[in-house]
Formats: C-alpha cells, sequence, structure tokens
C-alpha cells in the first residue's frame, strides 16, 4: 500500500508541485499582507506617540511663556499703579500750592480709568462666531 501510494506521487509529482507551489505562494503573499499591515499599524501609533509628545513639548512652552508673560503684566501694572497714585499726589499738591497763593485750583485732564477695562475682542474665532450665533 505504501509502495502504491508512492507511485501515485511519483507519478502526478509535477501536479502536486505546482499545487503545493500555488497554495504556497498564496500562504506567504497572505502573510506578506499581515506583516504589512502590522507594520503600518505599529508605524501609526509610533507617528501617533511622537505627536503626543511634540504636543505636550508646545502645551509646556506656552505655559512657561505664558506664565512669564503675567509676571511682566503684574510687574507693569505695580509701576502704573505708582504712576497712577504720584500723579493723584502731584496734583493735589499743585491744588494746595494755587489754594496757598490764592489762585483758583487749576484743571487737570482727567487720567485714564485705573484698573484699566478689558480690551473688547474685535475678531473673534471662527468657533465662537458659530457658538454667537447659535445662542
Amino acid at each position: 500500500m505504501i509502495g502504491h501510494v508512492f507511485e501515485v506521487v511519483n507519478a502526478w509529482s509535477g501536479l502536486i508541485e505546482t499545487a503545493l507551489g500555488l497554495v504556497g505562494g498564496w500562504y506567504g503573499k497572505v502573510a506578506q499582507n499581515r506583516l504589512a499591515q502590522r507594520q503600518e499599524q505599529l508605524s501609526a501609533g509610533q507617528q501617533a506617540l511622537a505627536l503626543v509628545a511634540q504636543t505636550r513639548e508646545m502645551i509646556a512652552e506656552h505655559i512657561q511663556r505664558i506664565d512669564v508673560l503675567t509676571r511682566q503684566l503684574w510687574a507693569r501694572d505695580d509701576v502704573i499703579q505708582e504712576v497712577y497714585a504720584q500723579a493723584i499726589a502731584a496734583r493735589l499738591l499743585v491744588h494746595e500750592l494755587d489754594a496757598n497763593a490764592g489762585r483758583p485750583p487749576r484743571q487737570f485732564e482727567p487720567l485714564p480709568s485705573y484698573p484699566a477695562l478689558p480690551a473688547e475682542q474685535t475678531d473673534p474665532l471662527p468657533d465662537q462666531e458659530g457658538i454667537k450665533k447659535e445662542v
């Protein structure tokens, strides 16, 4: 019986080799496609992680810059407050000198309001336009 199997295999060897070659080639192509797909997924994941890291760095830089700008704003506000107080003191002193000299008090230009009112936003962001229209 085993001899008979060898004879059949020997007789059909060309067809069997071709069939095995086709099946092996097909399986190899499927395996190659799956490997390429898996590699693309890993590559996309690596790109996403790199993008997240880059975004975190940018956010950290922006937070640091905002912190510096906020400190500068506070320092300017302190200076403006001091100048404002000195301007009021100078006006009071001039009024006192005018009163001592018997002259009518001098009229000064009014000082701008302090603290300054928040500036109005002239050009709203695109997202804010849609929200304003809906409300």
